[in-house]
């Protein structure tokens, strides 16, 4: 097949789920072309067969990786519409599939009406704000239902969110439900790391006897990162513990002042935006996740596939996600008392922490590319049919 992907470039999963999924079909044979903003952030190999397409230089580019950056200006999308529509006469595409609906969908519409029987089939996959905010929003939200109503295919990556997208856009069907993915060769327990190999690998922090809870996220206010500080400062009245926070962002300062008045700069570490992430994951003892909404979190995947429990917020696909009591622990949205409880309770019982690591590795297993990929491929299939 010849496929054409947009995505976003910026720190989050609906830009890792475009780019990876673009790597692992181009690996099975397709010609795969995907188009961005500025080179997407994270692993990028220009080896992986997937010809990137850009409207912005890297080093002209002025927003920051963390920031969602949806408002293009009405040149930029002329040259990314003219760009696709120069390699739908060139390539021959057979589909084009957007991860994230703005602004993507409108210019998916854009493509349909004006190639109309001509145009590739456009399937768009909702990946989490692009419906709980946008699908609310006065002005935003009729024009993207009308617009996502015209696609082929809609995907999603929980049922919960599913519903929502349903209710929120009038979709006469739900979105198809095709999970997020994680590539187990990347992300796997590393257990020499947990010991410290004092070797001088960045990567590698020399262990000590306290736990390691680590958040990882692009601290959006969504994200509600401050109450990962306030949870954390919980955690320490209790026991002797570290916090690592992975990513960068908009809420950065204030947690830094939480943590500051807190009296626990020494406890915790700033990783900054990474790369790759899975090396400083596979450290940790217990991801810490406080979202006000999360239509899937990819980084909860990651890290049971790295071995690491999971303590999250009960809301939007989490669920669904995580298992409680299995793989890690829900709790109610704002209740930081439970939440620190249950923190507690796991990183203070060895044998539980042992079963519950298992637990998620086994999981994990559930969401290898290999098999989420293939879904989207049979997607592909029954539509060119």
């Amino acid at each position: 097949m010849r496929i054409g992907m947009m995505c976003h470039s910026s720190f989050g999963g609906s830009t890792r789920i475009g780019t990876e999924l673009s790597i692992e079909l181009a690996h099975r044979g397709h010609r795969v072309h995907l188009f961005t903003r500025t080179t997407p952030f994270g692993k990028w190999d220009h080896t992986d067969g997937v010809f990137l397409h850009r409207i912005v230089f890297d080093h002209e580019d002025k927003i920051h990786p963390s920031r969602l950056y949806v408002d293009w200006p009405d040149h930029e999308l002329k040259i990314f519409l003219s760009c696709i529509l120069q390699q739908i006469e060139e390539e021959g595409l057979d589909l084009i599939h957007f991860h994230y609906a703005l602004p993507f969908a409108f210019i998916a519409k854009e493509i349909k009406d004006r190639l109309k029987d001509a145009s590739p089939l456009m399937i768009g996959t909702l990946h989490g704000t692009d419906v709980s905010v946008y699908g609310p929003d006065p002005i935003t939200g009729p024009p993207l239902s009308q617009t996502l109503q015209k696609m082929d295919a809609l995907t999603t990556v929980s049922f919960s969110h599913a519903c929502l997208a349903a209710d929120l856009f009038g979709l006469e069907e739900p979105p198809i439900v095709i999970p997020n993915f994680v590539n187990l060769s990347t992300f796997h327990p590393q257990n020499n790391s947990r010991q410290g190999n004092g070797n001088g690998n960045p990567w590698t922090h020399p262990r000590n006897n306290k736990p390691r809870v680590i958040h990882v996220s692009n601290f959006r206010p969504l994200k509600d990162p401050k109450s990962i500080a306030y949870i954390f400062l919980g955690i320490r009245k209790k026991m002797d513990a570290e916090l690592w926070l992975v990513g960068d962002g908009s809420e950065m300062d204030e947690i830094k002042s939480i943590i500051k008045k807190g009296g626990i700069e020494r406890e915790v570490y700033f990783w900054g935006l990474r790369r790759n992430v899975a090396p400083v994951l596979a450290q940790a003892d217990l991801l810490l996740i406080s979202s006000l909404h999360e239509s899937f979190c990819l980084a909860a995947l990651e890290a049971m596939a790295c071995g690491v429990p999971v303590l999250a917020t009960n809301v939007g696909g989490l669920p669904e996600v995580v298992l409680h009591g299995r793989t890690g622990f829900l709790y109610a949205l704002g209740d930081h008392h439970a939440a620190v409880d249950l923190a507690v309770k796991l990183l203070s019982d060895p044998s539980r922490h042992l079963a519950m690591r298992k637990a998620a590795i086994l999981h994990a297993q559930n969401f290898c590319h290999r098999q989420i990929v293939s879904k989207y491929e049979d997607l592909y299939e029954r539509l060119l049919c």
